[in-house]
Formats: structure tokens, C-alpha cells, sequence
């Protein structure tokens, strides 16, 4: 996914989200809730087939684009706090002094973490959020032991989401066994089979052999039912989780006047850009900032004026003195 912003001196800013190598129906459906229902453009371009992948889907390149009268108008859309959307706040701060006027303006995605059932403090400390703070962007270069770390804090991310999943589907089950009216000893064999279900979510991700050894007295299909209705939040939670940790960001501003401050990970002019890897917003936010300014130009020649009429003055006084 790519975005871009451009911003406007009055505050108004230009939107354009991009998905790559994408099912057409990104363009309606997305982990954004955007599409032309609520008022974006959308430009669809078909990328053409290899030989290799004639079997496979279509894909396309989805742009969708938007003009936003303020960052509040715009924060209405991309920051609603809904489990299964992505969530960025945006903020236009535009502050004139004599000399000059400044430009600030910020997005800051917030965690893609949905797991109501594991706290992230309990994985995660202060040491990993400075790591993830001075981690450089998608493709640079970091040292051997920041290289090491990463892999450590990856390890880590994994046991945290292993968790998260089975907890999820451990308070499906006791649900699933409650729902159906099956005696408490089910809940006992459940209790005493939780490191096999741990196992087989640590191993990979499907329950299928942990339903099969816990041999409830339900079928296969009756199982399957009833995770689909009591199971529905945590898979609508867990989908999402995947396609945006599975997915590579770039981030674009385009900034009005002389760029002065940003934390980007690059600069070309009054463009800034950002490539951050999915682990700086799994648990924390991730904020993108940058500081534009211009020369006010009346104010300076006022100033100028003043200077040079004090002057003046100052000079005449001191001759008729003399």
C-alpha cells in the first residue's frame, strides 16, 4: 500500500491511497472502508499476466483519491476506531510568527494490534519501543546487532500473536460447548487439552487437528457452524491483522514552501517520504512529521523600513546635536 498527501497552505489536503498487485474489489472493499460510495475517485489499471500466472486471479493497480477541506474532515474517514479498519490520525498546524510562517503537519498510524484477549505490555517493553523508534525504513541498511534484535523482537511478535490467536479460539470453544448444552466434563477435557491447542496454533494456525483430538460430541460441520457465529469478531480481527502485517508501506508528502524539519526517511525538495516496516505500528504508534516554512515578506519590509527610518532619526539627531 502506498499513500500520499499533499498539502495546501489553507489547511485543505489532497489524498490519494494506492493498493498494489490487488483483487479489483480492493476498490470497494478495503481495510480502509473507502471507495466511490463515499465520494473517492477510483482509477483502476489492469497489470498484465505473466506466462507462469495465466491461471490466476486479475490483478490491478487501485488508486483512490480525495479532497479533504481540513484534517478534521479527513480524520472522519481514515480515523475511525473500528476493529477491522486501519487507523491514521492527521494534523495541520499552521503557525505565523514575523518573519515567517510555519507549516507543521503529521499522520500517525495507530497500532494494527486487535487481540482483546492478550495485553501487549505483557510481550513488549520499553527497550523494544526505543529499537522500533530508530529502526530506518524498508530496504536500508542497519548494523549486526540491530539485525539481531530484529529477529529477537520478530520471535517475539510471533509468540504474541500465537497467544493472541489462541486465546481467541480457547473462548470460542468454552462458548461453542456452553451454546450446545454438552456436560462440563467437556469444558474439563478442553481445560486439559490447552498445550495441544497451543501446539497446533504455534506449528500453524489451523485448529483442525485440535478439534479432532478433543472429540467433542459434535460433528465436523456442526463445529465449523458454530465458530462461524460465536467466532465471527475474531476472525473479522484476525483477517485483518494478516493482510496488514503481510503488506509493505511507502508514505508521501508533498509539503508547500522550504521543508525545514521531518523525521522522513528521505527528502527531494518539498517531498518527503516514508517506508516503514509493519513492526514500528504492530503495538505503538507510528507518527510521520514535517516542518515547512516561508519568508513573510511584508513584515520584512516593514521591518526594514522601521529599521532604516530609526536609523535615520538616530543619524539627524546626533548632526543637529553636533
Amino acid at each position: 500500500m502506498s499513500f500520499r498527501t499533499k498539502v495546501n497552505e489553507d489547511g485543505s489536503l489532497d489524498k490519494s491511497i494506492s493498493f498494489e498487485k490487488a483483487a479489483e474489489d480492493r476498490a470497494i472493499t478495503n481495510v480502509f472502508g473507502i471507495s466511490e460510495k463515499t465520494g473517492w475517485s477510483v482509477n483502476k489499471d489492469s497489470i498484465p499476466h505473466e506466462k507462469k500466472d495465466k491461471e490466476k486471479e486479475k490483478k490491478f493497480h487501485i488508486t483512490l483519491y480525495k479532497h479533504f477541506v481540513s484534517d478534521a474532515e479527513m480524520n472522519k474517514e481514515l480515523d475511525t476506531r473500528t476493529d477491522t479498519l486501519f487507523q491514521v490520525t492527521s494534523s495541520f498546524q499552521k503557525k505565523y510568527r514575523w518573519f515567517y510562517t510555519y507549516i507543521t503537519y503529521s499522520e500517525t498510524i495507530h497500532p494494527i494490534n486487535r487481540f482483546k484477549l492478550v495485553s501487549p505490555a505483557d510481550y513488549f517493553n520499553q527497550e523494544d519501543s526505543s529499537y522500533l523508534k530508530r529502526l530506518p525504513g524498508e530496504g536500508k541498511s542497519i548494523s549486526k546487532a540491530d539485525s539481531v534484535y530484529l529477529d529477537m523482537f520478530s520471535q517475539k511478535t510471533d509468540r504474541f500473536a500465537n497467544m493472541g490467536i489462541f486465546r481467541e479460539y480457547y473462548q470460542a470453544l468454552e462458548e461453542i460447548i456452553r451454546r450446545n448444552g454438552l456436560d462440563k466434563k467437556w469444558l474439563d477435557t478442553l481445560r486439559k487439552s490447552r498445550n495441544d491447542i497451543y501446539k497446533e496454533i504455534e506449528s500453524k494456525p489451523d485448529l483442525d487437528n485440535a478439534f479432532d483430538k478433543l472429540k467433542l460430541p459434535l460433528s465436523k460441520e456442526k463445529i465449523e457452524a458454530e465458530m462461524a457465529i460465536v467466532g465471527k469478531d475474531s476472525k473479522s480481527r484476525l483477517d485483518f491483522m494478516k493482510y496488514v502485517h503481510d503488506g509493505k508501506y511507502t508514505n508521501e508528502f508533498e509539503m508547500p514552501w522550504t521543508v525545514i524539519s521531518s523525521n522522513a526517511d528521505s527528502v527531494a525538495g518539498n517531498k518527503l517520504y516514508w517506508r516503514p516496516t509493519v513492526h514500528k505500528f504492530i503495538f505503538m504508534d507510528y507518527k510521520m512529521a514535517a516542518e515547512s516554512r516561508k519568508i513573510n515578506l511584508l513584515e520584512l519590509i516593514v521591518s526594514a523600513i522601521v529599521v532604516s527610518l530609526t536609523a535615520f532619526v538616530l543619524w539627524r539627531g546626533s548632526r543637529s546635536q553636533a
